[in-house]
C-alpha cells in the first residue's frame, strides 16, 4: 500500500501593515531547488509528494526520466525533500516544515511557492499527493497508473486524465476538507473503484474518455455535493445508504433507495454509484 504521511505546514498568506521592505524580506527567503533521475531497473515506484501551499503541476516526465521535481519555496520556513529507495522503489518528494511556524504576513503576490513534478510514464506508479492549502493541476494521463490518492485541506484543483492510462489501476481515492476538484476524463484511467470521502467538498467527476473497465463510485462526504459527468447510453445505478437530500438526474427510475437507468443490466458500459453520506446532494450530467 502507499506510505502515508501527515502534518503538513500550511503556509497563511494575507496582506498585512508592513511596508515595502517587508515584502523585499520576505522576497529573499524564496529559494530555488531540483531533483531528477533517470530510469533504471525499477519494476515499480511507491511516490509520496508533499506539499503544503502554493502551486502545484504534475505531468509525465520526457523519456528515460524516472522523475523530476522543480521547487520554488519559502527557505524561512520549508526544506526541499528528495529520498528515494532504489531498492523498493519508494520515493518521498516536495517541502517539509522547518523552525520557524506561523503566519506569513505578505502581500498576495508574495504567494508564489510552486511544484514542478513529473514521473515517469513507463515505470508503474502508485502516488499520493498530500496538498494542504495549494492550487493543483494534475495530469496523469498516460502514466502507468496502478493507484492514485489524493489527500488535501483547503486543495483548488484540477486531476486530469487527458490521455488513457497504462496497466491496471486499482482505485482513485479522493479525500477531502474544504475542497473544490475538478476530475476529467476518468474512463481514461480505467480505475476499479473511485472515492470520494472527507468533509466539506464539491466535486465533479468526468467520466468520458475511453471506456476499458466498468466504474465503481463510493461517495461519502460529511457535507457537499457532486457532479457527474456521464457520457449518455452509460447504465448508471445510484444506491443511497442514508437519506439523500437531493438528487437531479433526467432518465432514472426510483425505487425504493435505489436510482436505475432502463435497461441497466444490458449496458454495454457501467456505473455504480454508492452514496453513504446523509448531505450530499448529487447531480448527473449527460454528455455526449
Amino acid at each position: 500500500m502507499i506510505a502515508r504521511r501527515y502534518g503538513f505546514a500550511l503556509a497563511l498568506l494575507a496582506v498585512g501593515a508592513a511596508g515595502p521592505s517587508a515584502n523585499h524580506a520576505a522576497a529573499q527567503t524564496m529559494r530555488a531547488f531540483t531533483a531528477s533521475r533517470a530510469v533504471g531497473r525499477e519494476r515499480q515506484l511507491r511516490a509520496t509528494l508533499d506539499f503544503g501551499a502554493g502551486t502545484v503541476r504534475l505531468a509525465p516526465a520526457s523519456a528515460g526520466q524516472l522523475y523530476r521535481m522543480q521547487l520554488r519555496y519559502d527557505a524561512e520556513r520549508y526544506a526541499p525533500v528528495q529520498q528515494y529507495e532504489p531498492r523498493n522503489g519508494i520515493l518521498r518528494l516536495g517541502l517539509e516544515s522547518v523552525g520557524k511556524g506561523g503566519m506569513r504576513v505578505s502581500s498576495r503576490n508574495q504567494l508564489t511557492q510552486s511544484a514542478d513534478v513529473a514521473f515517469s510514464a513507463s515505470v508503474p506508479l502508485s502516488l499520493t499527493a498530500n496538498l494542504g492549502a495549494s492550487e493543483a493541476r494534475l495530469d496523469l494521463g498516460g502514466l502507468t497508473l496502478t493507484e492514485f490518492a489524493l489527500r488535501s485541506g483547503a486543495t483548488r484543483g484540477t486531476v486530469d486524465f487527458s490521455a488513457p492510462t497504462r496497466g491496471t489501476c486499482r482505485s482513485a481515492t479522493l479525500s477531502v476538507g474544504a475542497t473544490e476538484i475538478t476530475v476529467l476524463h476518468l474512463a481514461n484511467a480505467a480505475c476499479g473503484e473511485v472515492r470520494i470521502d472527507g468533509g466539506v467538498g464539491r466535486a465533479s467527476l468526468d467520466f468520458s474518455g475511453q471506456w476499458r473497465r466498468n466504474a465503481r463510485v463510493v461517495i461519502d462526504l460529511a457535507m457537499g455535493s457532486i457532479t457527474l459527468r456521464i457520457p449518455r447510453g452509460t447504465g448508471v445505478r445510484l444506491v443511497a445508504e442514508r437519506f439523500l437530500s437531493r438528487i437531479d438526474a433526467d432518465g432514472l427510475e426510483k425505487q425504493g433507495n435505489i436510482w436505475t437507468t432502463p435497461g441497466f443490466d444490458g449496458a454495454a458500459r457501467k456505473i455504480d454509484v454508492e452514496l453513504k453520506t446523509a448531505m450530499a446532494g448529487v447531480n448527473i450530467e449527460w454528455i455526449e
